[in-house]
């Protein structure tokens, strides 16, 4: 097997707490050549102490968007591969290593990481791991009708679906960056598989942090409804295909639940922000 260099480029603010265990996870990785770099928004917390003391020497502020900050450790990037985690993400110890291994061997430009709950405790989280299970079992790849994303990309696609991203919604763009990032690769190739068993993700665990997280998103999608990812968005904002099929009757309604949960700050976040750049154009 061939051991190419893995870029894994992580956006981070006020991460502290995750960014440990997704460091930790990195490091445990049984695939060794891998680079890190973790793009920070000037968080006001220890997240920098952390990437330091887990040996983390490519380190930039990014004080833009999710989108931007994404880009700027595609950037940086001297793998064959990138990988982009968030800090919430914990991968699993050979992860890097199957995906090295599957990229290669069947020769694909993407690979989703197949993700589950890294808790699933309480009922909010129960939650989660009902509408996770729902997109694992449909395994829809298609960027219009499902929500399963690849993390890990061939870089030389990843960089020119970047180029064909609207510079205009760089600064701005949060919530659906990965989802618009997608689209322009998958115009570029179809040659993607899924990683099973791959990640666990933090996901929120209490209302509170679910309406700050989801109204951030909502508030971040404004730029992409517009011009050339308008339909894209629309497609993205409804219930998950499949639902009630393959007998997952628990896992759709708990999926239901959950979007609609989710949906509500959300669609105030995107009106804020709707009524915010209202504001703006009537004071010019």
């Amino acid at each position: 097997m061939t051991t190419p260099l893995v870029t894994i480029t992580i956006p981070t603010y006020n991460s502290e707490k995750a960014l440990k265990l997704c460091l930790d996870a990195i490091r445990k990785q049984t695939y060794k050549n891998i680079e890190i770099n973790v793009i920070d928004g000037a968080s006001k917390d220890n997240t920098i102490k952390v990437a330091r003391k887990f040996n983390v020497k490519d380190i930039k502020t990014c004080k833009g968007s999710l989108l931007e900050a994404r880009y700027e450790g595609i950037k940086k990037a001297k793998g064959k591969y990138v990988l982009i985690l968030d800090s919430d993400q914990i991968l699993n110890i050979n992860s890097v290593e199957r995906a090295v291994k599957q990229a290669e061997k069947n020769k694909m430009d993407m690979l989703a990481f197949e993700e589950i709950p890294y808790s699933t405790e309480n009922f909010l989280e129960k939650l989660f791991d009902c509408d996770r299970k729902l997109i694992n079992a449909i395994n829809d790849f298609s960027p219009l009708t499902g929500v399963i994303m690849p993390r890990f990309f061939n870089t030389k696609i990843l960089r020119k679906a970047y180029s064909n991203i609207p510079k205009g919604i760089y600064a701005n763009t949060g919530g659906p960056d990965h989802a618009v990032v997608y689209y322009e690769a998958w115009l570029l190739s179809k040659k993607i598989e899924n990683l099973p068993n791959a990640v666990k993700h933090i996901e929120p665990n209490s209302i509170f942090t679910l309406i700050r997280k989801f109204y951030r998103w909502g508030y971040t999608s404004s730029d992409a409804h517009s011009g050339k990812y308008k339909f894209l968005m629309t497609q993205k904002e409804r219930f998950r295909t499949g639902l009630f099929t393959k007998g997952l009757i628990v896992e759709s309604l708990g999926s239901i639940l959950l979007l609609i949960l989710k949906g509500i700050p959300f669609e105030v976040g995107y009106l804020t922000a709707g009524i915010r750049k209202l504001f703006k154009k009537v004071n010019l």
